[in-house]
């Protein structure tokens, strides 16, 4: 099968599509032929050890001292069910699935195994593959930091990085809860986030929106450019900051200010089945920033790590539903 190899760290041309061994499902194991799949930040800075000041050490025990530990990244596939082991009883030939390996990784492959009980969901009919594994990684991330912040209906929300692939999840999710949202994005991508929900727009490049005198319940920020000690006056009191992106230091000071939350997403099946179940209601809509063949993958990095994405980039592979 085809899969793109990341061998070293470096930037988008380390990536190469190679021939490799196709999986084999264990027991309890779902084999899912690839329809799409995304390129995501998370992709984009393992494969150049991009990482947050101070985080690198503590990446490269995780992920591989001098190259990737798994050389084959993604974090999520969206595909049909090719066959399963012997001991699945969930899933059967011809589902229509969105799965995930987790920090495994290995989904920008045309195969993936994954445990039946991981992270897997079906899709609904509604939708199709590419819409479907666009909703995983932002709109998981959001639904975690929700959760952990307590967003509750009728408060104010400010999500600053709101056109990417986190940020146009979070409007529409913070929206389903109840919240008035705020969206920190560039003006040209205004009337987007607008269509999305978003009850109020402040265009970056013209308004520092710590600096306005106004005031949010919750604050999340998905740029990493707004840790506590910016934005801890533009908070109401009991007012919590849900920190995505933030380095060594902002982490730290997570721990020891009870108003700042951050940690790692896990991704969970039920999480799947929650953005599968909102999306086929149409209650929540793909962002999809670019669809590009699958042997373009070099050219996804390229798109992510420009910083000027709009929603998922995600790629296609050339198969036949």
């Amino acid at each position: 099968m085809k899969a793109a190899v990341c061998d070293r760290y470096g930037p988008p041309e380390v990536v190469r599509i190679r021939e490799v061994t196709a999986p084999v499902p264990a027991d309890r194991e779902v084999l899912v032929k690839a329809f799409a799949t995304t390129v995501n930040i998370g992709d984009a800075r393992l494969r150049a050890l991009r990482v947050p000041r101070g985080l690198s050490l503590l990446v490269r025990l995780r992920a591989g001292i001098t190259k990737p530990r798994q050389p084959i990244l993604g974090f999520e596939v969206a595909g049909r069910v090719e066959a399963v082991g012997v001991a699945v009883t969930s899933f059967q030939p011809g589902d229509r699935v969105v799965a995930s390996r987790g920090f495994k990784l290995g989904c920008h492959a045309e195969f993936v195994t994954v445990d039946e009980q991981a992270t897997i969901a079906r899709i609904p009919e509604e939708l199709s593959y590419q819409d479907a594994v666009s909703l995983c990684f932002g709109g998981v991330t959001a639904l975690y930091f929700f959760r952990r912040g307590k967003l509750a209906s009728s408060e104010t929300m400010l999500i600053n990085g709101a056109s990417g692939a986190v940020g146009t999840m979070a409007v529409q999710l913070a929206k389903h809860t109840g919240a008035e949202v705020t969206a920190v994005c560039s003006g040209a991508n205004a009337d987007l986030v607008r269509g999305l929900g978003a009850d109020h727009v402040i265009d970056y490049t013209a308004e520092d929106f710590t600096r306005n005198g106004r005031r949010y319940d919750v604050i999340m920020d998905n740029h990493g450019n707004a840790p506590y000690s910016r934005v801890k006056d533009s908070l109401n009191p009991g007012g919590r900051l849900l920190l995505v992106i933030g380095d060594l230091w902002q982490m730290l000071a997570a721990t020891r200010q009870k108003a700042v939350i951050g940690g790692t997403t896990p991704i969970r099946a039920e999480d799947y089945r929650t953005l599968m179940s909102l999306a086929a209601r149409g209650e929540l809509k793909p962002v999809i920033d670019t669809t590009l063949p699958f042997a373009q993958i070099v050219e996804a990095h390229r798109r992510v790590d420009s910083g000027h994405k709009v929603g998922s980039v995600v790629l296609a592979f050339d198969v036949t539903p």
